[in-house]
């Protein structure tokens, strides 16, 4: 189903978290022209097929009751089958007023919710400027899951206090959680922790008391976070921010790449197929690795990256490793 997606940035957030510009990440500056829902509405019109209406940037739910409302009727005049997803704070729907917020969606035809969860560690969350009480926030996936809707979570890494084996716990805590959840996955984002310009985190990387992930860090993180949340029934959807002009200009420090995404790919399908290397001698630990033919270039590509890292793990020679990669097909 086609996306369209339209970006609120800042909208319903109650702070700023100090890692966050959603104008560098979105390329939609807050404080610019106001998404009126007739814009939202001329563009479902012009739909001949079932879309997937996306708003992103914000903290959809926490919007002003008759904006979201107004934003969600639009839907009405797109073609039939169409629905509905939004990112929003795990706070959105606690209480009564996060109460009667369910019973408004339960109205629409709802796609995911994608959960804002950059963490679930307390310190790791306390440092990042965000109030979110990690067993509100299970509370609330529990809440969302039992009341029928399909869930996807935006995670971090590389966050101030954040370490590889925390994320890696995070994961695992909300896997425990999709018991009882309609359809078998859940949508997953993974976004490495950037330095952007004007963020209360470019003072603390300026002053010593942040220090991000190097590229390389990143990406082996990455990777193995990857290749674990598949086995817990994740679909990972999006690995890096959207490249683009407004993000590249506004990176201070931090794994910034273009085709990061690609990268942590490559890792993953090297942790993975070295996982497969008998250690029971050299003769059984070079038998050939069937490759899907659509996979080859996340070992090929960015300079062998993924067959030298192949290498690295199963301590056969690249030049070996090249000649027992076998394109499934052929």
């Amino acid at each position: 189903m086609k996306r369209i997606a339209f970006f609120i940035p800042f909208q319903g957030c109650g702070r700023r978290c100090v890692y966050c510009d959603q104008g560098a990440i979105t390329g939609v500056r807050p404080g610019g022209d106001f998404l009126a829902p007739e814009t939202v509405r001329s563009v479902l019109l012009s739909q001949v097929s079932p879309v997937e209406l996306c708003f992103f940037g914000g903290s959809f739910a926490r919007l002003e009751s008759r904006l979201m409302m107004s934003y969600m009727d639009t839907i009405r005049f797109a073609p039939e089958g169409s629905r509905i997803t939004f990112s929003s704070y795990p706070g959105d729907f606690e209480g009564d007023i996060g109460a009667l917020v369910l019973e408004k969606l339960k109205k629409y035809p709802i796609g995911t919710i994608e959960l804002g969860l950059p963490s679930l560690d307390p310190v790791v969350l306390r440092r990042c400027g965000r109030d979110d009480d990690p067993e509100k926030i299970k509370e609330t996936i529990i809440a969302l899951r039992d009341a029928g809707f399909r869930l996807g979570a935006q995670i971090m890494i590389g966050l101030p206090g954040q370490t590889a084996e925390s994320s890696m716990l995070d994961v695992e805590t909300i896997a425990s959680l999709m018991t009882g959840a309609r359809g078998k996955t859940w949508d997953l984002r993974i976004y490495p922790c950037l330095v952007l310009r004007g963020t209360e985190l470019e003072s603390l990387y300026r002053t010593g008391q942040y220090v991000p992930l190097t590229l390389e860090e990143a990406v082996r993180q990455t990777g193995a976070l990857l290749l674990y949340s598949e086995s817990l029934g994740f679909k990972a959807i999006r690995v890096g921010l959207l490249e683009s002009d407004a993000l590249r200009e506004s990176v201070i420090a931090g794994p910034y790449h273009q085709a990061f995404g690609e990268l942590a790919l490559s890792e993953k399908l090297a942790l993975d197929l070295s996982s497969k290397v008998s250690r029971k001698g050299q003769k059984d630990s070079q038998k050939p690795w069937e490759i899907d033919p659509k996979k080859i270039s996340q070992l090929t590509g960015h300079g062998g990256r993924g067959i030298n890292r192949l290498a690295e793990l199963t301590k056969i020679p690249p030049e070996t490793v090249r000649g027992l990669l076998v394109i499934r097909g052929k």
